[in-house]
């Protein structure tokens, strides 16, 4: 605002002034005037008069003179209350004026700070650029310039339904953090403040003590001796997002043209806040536009290989640091020359086709030396692609070294003359056929396995060489390869042209090529193999014929195997008390006991004790076996806890896995608890299996888990599961697996020892408690041995 417009209200407060004091004096002179008149009229009548009308009442001259006395007294007297009547109206008529010039000289103050204020604001709005301080700046300029008592900014939050403030000056006393003021038209929505932001209009409370908008405040406000009010919708982009409140501290403040200015500076600011939204906005999108320009210059410089820009004349528009390394030319050279510049002679031509193409069709490729300044050729691969750049027709091409590619290429190549010479060289034959059935390749084998020259099947399909091949199993199995992508592996017959047939172990795999045939000639082992079937049923008919007859020597032999495990049940004390005798006179020995031993004595001694130790399990485990088999043997039924000997066997055994690295891992259910049955022989089961399965594992480990079930035979059960990471079993050994006396075959009894009992003891103890136990098993990946157990013994105990 300039400096005549801030002296505008001076000038008008004194043109003001100057004509309310002549009006006062120009109706006081005029009625002055009338007064004087018609007293000196009435003053001449009663002088005239007053005398003659004397002289013709009385006669008397002394009295007439007394009389003429008290008419002066009478005439003075009303002289002087007239003058006094017309003096104090006149003076109730100054007093009156100057009263009302008192009240515009006020409201002519008032103006004069708003106008003030007002051009500090618009002051500030030009000159400041953040929202923040812009609020602060006007709530400091409308208490300091305009004679508030205090003015804050208030701002929608609408998820929290507030008008929070964001600005305030004049607030000493900390009236805005006593007060909440919301968005909705609840109770604290309905003041000033929340009613003038709903309603979108501007909101004056000139008696905040009694103004029933202003319950809800009216003792903050009295505290603080705020008497008046005025809101103002702030606006930003059409849109109501906030108020300007401003307060006085005496009533009847804000009058229509202080509400008038106080809006026009709420419009100000709602401009401003447009303003600086749009700049901000501006600010925005040149900073996205830098970081775009940023990013765009990093990936272009970051692209491996070289990039560049050129219009249709060839003119250099952008190009990579790749491009200015490579090539060895500096920007301001590079700038100045043309794309075929960086070609020999020999290769221009066809670069300038492909240029030329591209500017044609859209894009185009080629492979041609790169030739940098120093004249060194490199081998490059080009694309180019038209482009609008800079709104110009432009050709954005890329450059890539392709000398690694080259290189491995020839390394294919030789692979690939390396791979084939030894192919040439195997007895397998070998042979590539294409998706359209057509011999690709064909090695000397496969010659002598097709019985004719490869130079005849090259090139030419399987169906024209070989008529009728369709409905062999070999053209099945290839199609089902070529169409479905699988491998396939089998021996099948083939017959030749000339009636011969021959046998051939086949596989086939998939390749990018098509399918990858590989056959071995299994003619002659197909006929020995038809010879020794004609053994086979040679031999199965002696043996039916043999099978009578060891059917009754069976029956003899298992009476006898009951006797001698009868007497083995009975000599069992007989047998094992030798052998306990000789484990404690070694050791007694081996302690020194007896005198001290020298190296190879206790060496001597310490095999004698282990061979002892080894005989006196095998002795047990064939008595335990021979007592179950002559039904000599107790199972005892007891209650105790099965968590608490899982447990225990798991600590028995745990010595045997961290010798050999293993992990030994329990998964007991919660629920697993007391049972009722043998426990003796429920530890002897889990040892045993816990045992092998260490015994036949060489890494990994070895997890035994324990759950309840009840779908065994109907009756609660816990199930104990023990795995492995061993070497598993063979399909075929799984049947013998429980019987007694057998190991899975004959290298496994060379490299781990046992009698073959352990588990034939576990299948007849396990039966004997009421239970069950299997065994699941893949070869090479470990085996499970499942032992269900009743928690309840059965009611008649089961025989082995």
């Amino acid at each position: 605002m300039s400096d005549s417009s801030t002296k505008a209200p001076a000038d008008l407060r004194e043109k003001l002034r100057s004509a309310a004091a002549m009006l006062g004096f120009f109706r006081l002179r005029s009625r002055s005037w009338w007064i004087a008149g018609a007293y000196g009229l009435f003053a001449t009548l009663w002088i005239y008069y007053s005398d003659h009308a004397l002289e013709l009442l009385v006669d008397d001259r002394e009295l007439m003179m007394r009389l003429s006395v008290y008419k002066g007294l009478c005439f003075v007297v009303v002289t002087m209350l007239l003058l006094l009547a017309l003096i104090r109206r006149a003076y109730g008529r100054i007093e009156d004026g100057y009263a009302a010039m008192q009240v515009h000289e006020a409201e002519i103050s008032r103006l004069s700070r708003l106008y003030a204020a007002l051009s500090q604001v618009n002051q500030a709005i030009v000159w400041t650029h953040e929202r923040q301080a812009l609020f602060q700046k006007i709530c400091a300029v409308l208490v300091e310039h305009g004679g508030f008592r205090m003015a804050w900014i208030g701002w929608a939050d609408r998820e929290g339904g507030l008008l929070l403030p964001v600005a305030e000056c004049g607030d000493e006393n900390g009236y805005l953090k006593n007060i909440r003021i919301r968005l909705d038209d609840s109770p604290e929505g309905r003041g000033p403040s929340g009613t003038a932001f709903r309603e979108a209009r501007s909101f004056v409370c000139n008696d905040l003590l009694n103004d029933p908008a202003a319950l809800p405040w009216r003792e903050e406000a009295a505290r603080r001796g705020l008497r008046a009010s005025a809101v103002f919708p702030i606006r930003q982009k059409g849109e109501v997002c906030g108020t300007l409140n401003v307060y006085a501290g005496e009533a009847g403040f804000f009058q229509d043209k202080e509400a008038a200015l106080l809006d026009e500076a709420a419009y100000d600011l709602s401009y401003a806040l447009d303003n600086l939204l749009r700049e901000e906005e501006r600010r925005q999108a040149e900073e996205r536009l830098r970081a775009e320009r940023l990013f765009s210059d990093t990936m272009i410089d970051s692209m491996p290989g070289i990039l560049y820009f050129y219009d249709m004349s060839g003119r250099f528009l952008r190009w990579n640091r790749n491009f200015e390394t490579l090539s060895g030319y500096s920007a301001q050279e590079i700038a100045g020359m043309q794309p075929l510049d960086f070609f020999a002679e020999e290769h221009k031509e066809l670069v300038g086709r492909r240029i030329a193409e591209v500017f044609e069709t859209g894009e185009s490729s080629v492979e041609a030396p790169f030739l940098t300044k120093d004249g060194v050729s490199m081998p490059y691969f080009f694309t180019g692609r038209r482009v609008m750049f800079d709104g110009k027709t432009c050709l954005v091409g890329s450059g890539t070294d392709i000398s690694e590619r080259r290189q491995a290429e020839l390394a294919l190549k030789k692979s690939e003359q390396r791979l084939r010479s030894t192919l040439d060289n195997i007895l397998e034959g070998c042979q590539l056929l294409g998706f359209d059935w057509r011999y690709l390749y064909l090695n000397d084998a496969a010659a002598r396995h097709n019985r004719r020259p490869n130079q005849e099947l090259l090139g030419n399909r399987m169906q024209d060489m070989w008529p009728g091949i369709e409905g062999t199993r070999v053209f099945s199995l290839v199609r089902r390869c070529l169409e479905r992508r699988e491998p396939f592996h089998e021996e099948t017959e083939f017959t030749y042209p000339d009636g011969q047939v021959g046998w051939f172990d086949v596989r086939g795999q998939p390749v990018p090529e098509g399918v990858f045939v590989l056959s071995i000639d299994i003619s002659e082992r197909h006929q020995a193999e038809a010879a020794l079937r004609e053994l086979n049923e040679s031999l199965e008919r002696k043996v039916g014929e043999r099978t009578t007859e060891l059917q009754a020597a069976l029956v003899r032999a298992e009476s006898a195997d009951r006797l001698k495990s009868a007497f083995l049940a009975t000599m069992s004390h007989e047998l094992r008390t030798p052998l306990n005798s000789i484990i404690g006179f070694t050791g007694i020995l081996l302690q020194g006991l007896a005198g001290e031993l020298n190296p190879e004595q206790g060496k001597q001694l310490g095999m004698v004790r282990s061979s002892a130790r080894h005989l006196l399990e095998l002795i047990n485990d064939v008595l335990d076996l021979s007592k179950i088999e002559a039904g000599q043997l107790e199972v005892k039924s007891a209650p105790f806890d099965l968590r608490s000997s899982l447990e225990r066997v798991l600590e028995v055994v745990h010595p045997l896995a961290e010798r050999k690295k293993l992990f030994l891992r329990a998964e007991i259910s919660p629920e697993v608890g007391r049972m009722t049955g043998d426990q003796r022989r429920v530890d002897q089961v889990l040892l045993n299996l816990l045992n092998n399965a260490i015994k036949f594992t060489e890494a990994g480990g070895v997890t035994l888990t324990a759950a309840l079930q009840e779908d065994f035979n109907a009756v609660p059960s816990v199930c104990i599961r023990v795995t492995d990471t061993g070497i598993g079993i063979r399909p075929g050994d799984m049947d013998s697996l429980f019987l007694p006396f057998r190991q899975i075959d004959n290298g496994l009894t060379r490299s781990h020892e046992g009698t073959g009992l352990g588990l034939a003891i576990c299948l007849r103890l396990t039966r004997l408690m009421g239970g069950a136990i299997s065994a699941a098993s893949q070869h090479g990946a470990g085996s499970t041995f499942t032992v269900i157990l009743p928690l309840q013994p059965p009611a008649s105990p089961p025989t082995s």
